[in-house]
């Protein structure tokens, strides 16, 4: 999927409503909150913090939701919930988003309702690809009839590493090697195209060598690193069947500049000019302790929109605060204002996202 040029995207209608109007050099609030996708309390649609976020959704203050296991008890209470978010979109589609990976990362299982699919292990070692599709369009037009539209999934990390605490452990990955994983991952990206559900391929630059966990801290993974761990990227962009590329809490003394990819200019080019990927790039949560262990919150936002990021994940879980959204247009317009972030980087962004919210 290629990006509008920013001429293009200046010359389109939505650019001079007064969502996205530019003004003196600065960006509007909506324009920004167009880039984050958040997160929130409450099990049903009645919640205080969902609520909150939905009136933030209808405001533009936030262009998608992030369902996490807090937030999926019961059937009833997830379809109020999307319902809740989707009827709050007054300007577009919102992403409403979930992981759902299967195995031991399914927000959407038999506890809360819904049928329980195999982990990526043991789908590659026992079904043929396009088995695969099959299963993986069952699951994508279950997250649809949910009313999801995003799956932030599959993993693409390779299992090489049978230590790894996060990846190899729970059956996360489709094999050792890149060809594999690529096979197995693009059958689930068609599935769900099948079923007009987008998916995110993660973790960039590849969290399958590691011996520790990136929920909790940034994770170096310079000597660990494998080249061929690029390779599903590589193979599916080639291929057209990337949505959206997430990073992950991964440093890379090269790849990554030392930096987290997450907050990274180093990881963004990397995926724009050697991978060749002109679609959605998005954060991993950037409220995990990984980030909020080493950084303010807001900075770290800022440093991902200022790196080249278009998405901006916020699972508001750690020290939920239900005014959340608006605090990070706020941090983002106030490094505008500043030079640290061009408008035309969060134009360029947004642009993008729109691209996107058309394929739903």
């Amino acid at each position: 999927m290629t990006s509008l040029s920013r001429r293009a995207f200046l010359a389109s209608p939505l650019v001079f409503s007064p969502w996205v109007a530019r003004a003196q050099g600065a960006v509007s609030d909506q324009l920004i909150g167009s880039l984050l996708i958040c997160g929130f309390n409450g099990t049903s649609a009645s919640a205080a913090g969902a609520q909150a976020l939905a009136r933030h959704v209808e405001a533009g203050r936030a262009g998608g939701v992030c369902f996490l296991g807090h937030n999926t008890r019961n059937r009833a209470g997830i379809e109020g919930l999307t319902r809740l978010f989707a009827s709050a979109s007054k300007r577009g589609k919102a992403l409403i988003s979930v992981d759902q990976e299967g195995g031991a990362e399914q927000r959407l299982g038999k506890r809360s309702g819904y049928e329980a699919l195999p982990a990526a292990q043991a789908v590659a070692a026992r079904r043929s690809a396009e088995e695969a599709r099959r299963i993986y369009s069952g699951m994508a037009r279950q997250l649809r009839a949910a009313g999801f539209n995003f799956n932030l999934a599959p993993v693409v990390d390779l299992g090489f590493e049978p230590r790894n605490p996060i990846i190899a452990k729970w059956g996360r990955a489709y094999g050792n090697d890149g060809a594999s994983v690529a096979r197995f991952a693009g059958a689930f990206a068609q599935g769900h195209r099948d079923q007009r559900v987008l998916t995110a391929l993660k973790h960039f630059p590849g969290h399958g060598s590691t011996l520790l966990d990136s929920h909790d801290r940034p994770v170096d993974i310079t000597s660990t690193f494998k080249p061929d761990e690029l390779t599903p990227f590589r193979d599916l962009a080639r291929r057209g069947l990337i949505d959206v590329v997430m990073s992950g809490h991964l440093t890379h003394a090269r790849l990554t500049g030392g930096a987290p990819a997450t907050l990274s200019p180093q990881a963004v080019a990397l995926l724009r000019n050697d991978i060749g990927f002109g679609g959605v790039i998005m954060t991993d949560d950037l409220d995990m302790k990984a980030i909020r262990s080493a950084y303010d919150l807001y900075d770290a936002i800022v440093r991902s929109v200022a790196a080249g990021y278009d998405l901006i994940l916020l699972s508001n879980s750690l020290k939920p605060d239900d005014n959340m959204p608006a605090r990070a247009i706020a941090a983002i317009r106030n490094a505008v204002a500043a030079g640290r972030i061009r408008p035309a980087q969060i134009e360029a962004a947004a642009a993008r996202v729109t691209q996107l919210q058309g394929r739903i």
